[in-house]
């Protein structure tokens, strides 16, 4: 005969255990050694059980702000890691060994994604997964757990605190202005980064995100097998000096777990250096307008990584031809590009010309990529323009003219004639470099990541943009925003041209920035601040 168990427990005992839980019946059963439904019963008297339970905070999230240092360099590794989920082994490792070689600090932010919400109805047959009961983590990186917010340098938070679904298509939506003027760092599968526009000489503001270390884990319905397409392994390397400014890479783990960061090497847990990199995708040129610490700057990065190949974009300026300028007129504009010699587009092709050659290593081949302000314009240019109301061009206007005729008479489409090469050798370009007509590929690693688009030619005769450009399904480099940015497979460039122009008004995003590209394929976007494109 079964006797039943008698609860002696109080009705007061049971409460203060609850509000001691926070109000939590599982925990409150199992300190208790008591039935869930036992507890139900002797608090619903007491009211306990109504809703809504209240709660609040009178302060938001606090900062936790790192203790500067006095000398050398910083380095932090932040990554990510899910509820319930195996940490990736190789990444794990790389990550560790990485963090080793540099002496870094390693923080691990986590997110949740909860499974048992849809049930085993919701699923194909033979993707159900054993029902979750209780939150995890893999033992190995419970210690690197970091879920606050972190100040890491001056304007720059880690937001540890933040928990996003990994099945977010843009995990970093809606956090433009989360953390204020602060550039921030958030945990994610993902690997994303945005530029958010500031008010000139402030300094842009950038987030990011930063892929993850455990392993892909999703429900198997459209949400999560897009974002198991998209899920990285990885992190990003922070760099602080002694005067709190920061430097941001990614790293990102191939399929035969290798990770690279600039010329150092993790493969499976062992780390090696001197090794090469693939290409730089430098930040448009601009010519006439390129700043000169940028410029330096820039050329000191080729040295120390020597690429196989360097893309340049948007060469020349223009001033001399601009069709804006044309289309509205301004005497101030007139004046001012006059008194700097550029009204002449021989001048401007010449000193183009000139920084074009300081840029030739005989180590890296030299691609020019098909953009907006070179061939286009200079076709527009002599296709719109009348050369007998402009005396200081008209020469090298019908020259360019009679150049273009000739190769239609050869037999050339005029997509297919490269008008602003056959300017620069004339006007002085002399180093070997290959220019791409338009919509010319140039694939690299292994036909892995394309780089002959610059970014103003969107797909069904649209505008380009970051946007419609990363949905091709191709991973791509481009520039021509002048705004960097991680768009799923598409990363983009920068500028090499000075911030603050005539027609730069209000707010921008511009930024000063590189993109990296590793052998596997795999790349970083190096952003220039101070004259310096690493901490040193």
């Amino acid at each position: 005969m079964n006797v039943a168990k008698i609860d002696r427990t109080s009705t007061e005992e049971v409460s203060a255990v609850f509000a001691k839980h926070g109000g939590n019946i599982r925990a409150t059963a199992k300190e208790l050694g008591i039935a869930r439904s036992t507890v139900r019963a002797k608090l619903k008297p007491l009211g306990h059980l109504k809703k809504p339970l209240a709660a609040g905070t009178v302060e938001g999230t606090k900062v936790i702000k790192i203790k500067p240092h006095t000398s050398g360099v910083k380095r932090y590794i932040l990554t990510s890691a899910q509820n319930n989920t195996f940490v990736h082994e190789s990444a794990w490792a790389n990550l560790l060994a990485l963090a080793s070689h540099y002496n870094a600090d390693v923080f691990v932010g986590t997110y949740t994604y909860n499974q048992n919400a849809f049930g085993k109805l919701s699923v194909k047959r033979g993707k159900e997964k054993e029902e979750q009961k209780d939150l995890w983590y893999d033992p190995k990186v419970v210690p690197f757990i970091r879920d606050e917010r972190v100040e890491l340098g001056k304007g720059l938070v880690w937001c540890g605190e933040m928990n996003t679904l990994p099945t977010a298509v843009n995990p970093l939506a809606g956090f433009e202005s989360y953390t204020g003027r602060s550039s921030a760092i958030f945990p994610h599968a993902k690997l994303a980064m945005r530029s958010i526009a500031t008010m000139q000489g402030e300094g842009v503001k950038l987030n990011y995100t930063t892929g993850t270390v455990t392993q892909r884990n999703y429900i198997q319905k459209r949400e999560g097998l897009k974002a198991e397409f998209h899920h990285i392994y990885g992190g990003l390397l922070v760099e602080v000096n002694a005067a709190g400014n920061w430097w941001v890479r990614q790293l990102n783990e191939d399929e035969k777990g290798v990770m690279q960061d600039l010329d150092v090497k993790a493969d499976n847990g062992f780390v090696t250096t001197d090794n090469q990199i693939e290409s730089v995708t430098h930040g448009d040129l601009h010519g006439t307008f390129a700043d000169p610490e940028i410029v330096k700057t820039s050329l000191d990065m080729v040295d120390t990584l020597r690429p196989k190949f360097q893309f340049l974009h948007d060469v020349m300026e223009g001033a001399s031809i601009n069709p804006h300028q044309r289309k509205h007129p301004s005497n101030f504009d007139k004046f001012h590009t006059w008194l700097r010699g550029y009204h002449r587009l021989d001048a401007e092709l010449k000193e183009t010309a000139t920084l074009l050659n300081a840029y030739h290593r005989d180590f890296a081949k030299t691609v020019i990529v098909d953009s907006n302000h070179d061939d286009p314009w200079l076709k527009r240019w002599l296709q719109e323009y009348d050369y007998r109301k402009d005396p200081a061009n008209a020469e090298l206007h019908l020259a360019l003219q009679t150049f273009v005729y000739q190769q239609v008479r050869k037999g050339k489409m005029v997509r297919d004639i490269s008008v602003i090469e056959h300017a620069l050798r004339k006007e002085g370009y002399e180093a070997p470099a290959k220019f791409l007509l338009t919509d010319e590929s140039f694939l690299t690693c292994d036909r892995k990541i394309e780089n002959g688009m610059h970014g103003h030619l969107g797909p069904a005769g649209r505008w380009g943009s970051p946007e419609n450009l990363s949905k091709m399904g191709r991973k791509a480099n481009t520039a021509h925003t002048h705004t960097c940015g991680i768009y799923d497979g598409l990363y983009v460039a920068g500028t090499s041209s000075k911030l603050r122009w005539d027609y730069t008004k209000g707010p921008s995003s511009w930024t000063n920035s590189h993109v990296v590209t590793y052998p596997n394929g795999k790349r970083t976007i190096i952003t220039i601040f101070g004259g310096k494109w690493r901490a040193e």
